[in-house]
């Protein structure tokens, strides 16, 4: 077992293409889930994995999985490589897929042979949820009073980040990474007392071409539009860049399946949510 460098990521992204073609995925992508986040890839033979650590929304060290090739019987040497790895980096569990941002998968695909092997291993399945696509030719007006626009100006830039660390902190990275990417837009609403406040942000392609999120609404103004006129200016970024769909990962909640469905969504990919206690 070897530890592969961001030097070698044209090797890496190379043995992604071969293993998994239908994932499509670029040298961006891979970097920014693999080498951009606190992590190592380890690569043998024919297998690779790539482990990170860091802190989860619920405030403990996770490590996360965040990408595997294992043909044949080399599952068993990775996994033991990247459970040893994240233990001894204090991660009191280990997820594949999701659990810290810049993720390439938010779970295990259904239909993916590592699940019986990570069954094996004593991972346990802590829920299912599906990925929907939603029609890139999707709009939405934003209700009255309501501005959407992309943040791109220096004084929306900054207001965003202001609003991420107060309202989403947990999502503040990707944000960043959208507004470095020209990928988010914001939601205002403007007051004679209070001037121009940010409601809401969605943004989209930050770990994947297509993705959306993260998208999210000040509570006080959800379930009034904003949201969907969100998905909307992303979708109509996606339509321009010749994209046929924009992919919401994880509708993992009945009021986010709502918020997708309303907005014309088919579900696309089934994911599970696969732990494994380190403790």
């Amino acid at each position: 077992m070897e530890q592969w460098g961001p030097d070698r990521i044209d090797a890496l992204v190379d043995r992604l293409a071969e293993a998994m073609p239908h994932e499509d995925l670029t040298a961006d992508e891979v970097f920014t889930a693999c080498y951009d986040q606190p992590g190592v890839v380890f690569a043998q033979q024919h297998g690779v994995v790539a482990v990170g650590v860091g802190r989860a929304a619920d405030g403990d060290v996770v490590g996360s999985i965040r990408l595997l090739v294992s043909p044949g019987r080399s599952i068993g040497e990775l996994l033991d490589t990247a459970e040893s790895w994240a233990r001894d980096r204090g991660a009191s569990r280990l997820e594949v897929g999701g659990a810290l941002p810049f993720a390439l998968w938010p779970g295990v695909d259904d239909r993916s042979a590592h699940a019986a092997a990570l069954q094996e291993r004593g991972y346990v399945d802590r829920g299912r949820f599906d990925a929907h696509r939603v029609p890139s030719s999707y709009r939405a007006d934003p209700p009255a009073g309501v501005e959407v626009r992309r943040a791109v100006r220096d004084e929306d830039v900054i207001a965003v980040v202001l609003a991420a660390s107060t309202h989403w902190s947990w999502w503040s990275d990707e944000i960043a990474r959208a507004l470095d990417h020209g990928t988010c837009h914001m939601a205002t609403v403007s007051s004679v007392d209070d001037g121009e406040q940010i409601i809401g942000v969605g943004c989209h392609s930050i770990t994947r071409a297509t993705w959306v999120g993260p998208l999210m609404v000040v509570g006080d103004h959800r379930r009034r539009g904003v949201g969907h006129a969100l998905l909307g200016q992303v979708c109509r970024d996606l339509m321009i860049a010749d994209f046929p769909f924009a992919e919401i990962p994880e509708v993992a909640s009945e009021s986010v399946e709502r918020f997708v469905i309303t907005a014309g969504s088919s579900p696309v990919r089934r994911y599970r949510r696969m732990v494994l206690d380190l403790r």
